[in-house]
């Protein structure tokens, strides 16, 4: 580290290491009506994004899902539902921020993060920079999974961080929900794509409203595919959060 100069995020983990390598799988939520055309044509296609402007993407989270659209009272198609998918389906990587983009720019998370450019907080450029995030921040997947963070001070000490640093503490003090008036879109790991993702023979888990998991033609195909059903509560409380 040289003279007075501020680190970004991205800078600061390029100067890290770790042997840690993360197990968890990927995911990808949207609501129950796209779930049919999604194992029909056996893609997360990408779409007309509103936060980056002019871009069509598909989001995806490490390990854990963060859904965010909310309807008072949602009917079945309107709720969430999750694909759970091996990491390896993706095979580029356009962006990934360790946490959710929409919520940083519609001003859902702490001033004391927000005001930073977001470009510093832009991981793609890093080699393993989940495996980092986890780490050093976490500890494990178990502790990520289960949004288990590090404390702000064990961070600071272990890694030396100073006020030239303060763009990597405002993460860590978010991630401790230190002032924070959010749901757990701050704790979890966001990949975007550029281009359509395959999920033949990637597809591990379907979580969805009961209603989609007790028809027998649904439930079938995903046997037939070897895939893992499981259900969710079809309750409005569910009903809030994602792309």
């Amino acid at each position: 580290m040289d003279g007075l100069k501020e680190y970004t995020l991205l800078e600061f983990l390029r100067e890290q290491g770790t042997n840690f390598r993360t197990a968890l799988p990927i995911v990808h939520s949207s609501e129950s009506k796209n779930l049919i055309r999604m194992l029909t044509e056996e893609k997360v296609a990408v779409t007309e994004c509103d936060t980056f402007c002019g871009e069509n993407l598909a989001y995806f989270f490490h390990g854990r899902p963060a859904y965010r659209r909310y309807h008072a009272r949602p009917k079945q198609w309107q709720l969430p539902f999750v694909l759970v998918l091996k990491s390896t389906c993706l095979l580029t990587m356009k962006r990934v921020f360790p946490f959710d983009s929409g919520a940083f720019f519609s001003g859902r998370l702490p001033d004391y993060l927000s005001e930073f450019d977001p470009a510093g907080y832009e991981l793609s450029e890093n080699d393993n920079p989940i495996d980092l995030l986890i780490d050093i921040f976490f500890g494990s997947d178990r502790d990520y999974f289960f949004g288990n963070t590090k404390p702000t001070q064990e961070v600071v000490h272990r890694k030396r961080l100073n006020i030239r640093h303060s763009e990597i503490m405002a993460l860590c003090s978010m991630y401790n929900g230190e002032q924070l008036e959010t749901d757990d879109r701050t704790l979890t790991i966001e990949l975007q794509s550029d281009r359509d993702v395959s999920i033949k023979d990637q597809l591990l888990g379907v979580v969805m409203p009961r209603p989609y998991f007790d028809d027998k033609v649904l439930k079938a195909l995903l046997k037939s595919r070897k895939v893992i059903a499981k259900s969710t509560i079809s309750s409005p409380a569910i009903a809030r959060s994602g792309r």
